[in-house]
């Protein structure tokens, strides 16, 4: 929708996690549709790399998906929860480990996360 549609806005559940690399994402789209064919590159590289973890939206279990990756980075007021039995499984949170694991390698070997940047 950014870079075809002209959409100037977006509503991210992984946006809350990982502000800094969603803003990047959205300023590589503006450059793109601004005719930046290598920010569109970019852009399209990024998408797909956010793409499992923006993927913990489509659930019942999304605040609690999305409570544990703030945890892993470090944000330990999201560590408690309003009902103390709601909580992922040990295999949800392997998952989310994991892809977050393999998502933070990818962007900081990826040349697109310095691109556009003053």
């Amino acid at each position: 929708g950014y870079i075809r549609c002209g959409a100037v806005g977006a509503i991210t559940g992984i946006g809350n996690c990982l502000a800094g690399e969603v803003l990047h994402l959205l300023e590589l789209c503006s450059l793109g549709a601004a005719g930046d064919s290598e920010a569109r590159r970019f852009a399209a590289e990024l998408d797909s790399a956010l793409k499992v973890l923006s993927t913990f939206d489509e659930g019942p279990d999304l605040v609690l998906y999305y409570k544990y990756i703030l945890t892993l980075l470090g944000d330990s007021d999201f560590e408690l929860h309003f009902n103390e039995n709601d909580t992922l499984s040990d295999s949800q949170k392997h998952y989310v480990e994991s892809e977050l694991k393999r998502f933070q390698a990818w962007w900081t070997a990826w040349p697109g996360s310095s691109y556009g940047k003053a």
